[in-house]
């Protein structure tokens, strides 16, 4: 049996565990270079995602002013509506129910004190009526 000197085994050693290490830090950086490939491809994946997350956003953003803007043109449209009708038609124009009610009540000879104690208004406020329902029928 050969047995070596006692400074040969330790380079042995040594040398054993040089190579060893070299070979473990050959896997990590294998390892490393994975990762760093897989973390690029994450990183393409998530860029590509947020240019798509911008066009839907400036989709909604478009979306959003037309929604805003197609309810100004209802809103416009319904605003319009009553003065349209009575421009086309100043043969059918009509007088409030309120005045017409009034109205009704004066052809009882009914004082505005006695038409604001039934509608539960102002003195005021009914010779105002009053006044206007009058307007209204002489048009």
């Amino acid at each position: 049996m050969t047995t070596f000197p006692p400074t040969t085994t330790v380079f042995i050693f040594f040398l054993i565990f040089f190579v060893a290490t070299c070979i473990k830090a050959l896997a990590l950086k294998r390892q490393k270079d994975l990762f760093f490939c897989k973390l690029t491809e994450a990183n393409g994946f998530f860029d590509e995602l947020a240019e798509e997350l911008k066009v839907i956003h400036e989709e909604h953003e478009k979306t959003k002013q037309f929604k805003t803007s197609l309810t100004a043109a209802e809103l416009t449209t319904q605003l319009q509506k009553p003065r349209l009708s009575s421009q086309t038609s100043p043969a059918t124009n009509s007088i409030p129910e309120k005045y017409s009610f009034v109205h009704s009540l004066i052809k009882k000879n009914m004082s505005s004190d006695e038409i604001a104690s039934i509608l539960a208004i102002s003195v005021h406020e009914a010779t105002q009526l009053v006044t206007l329902s009058k307007l209204g029928r002489t048009q």
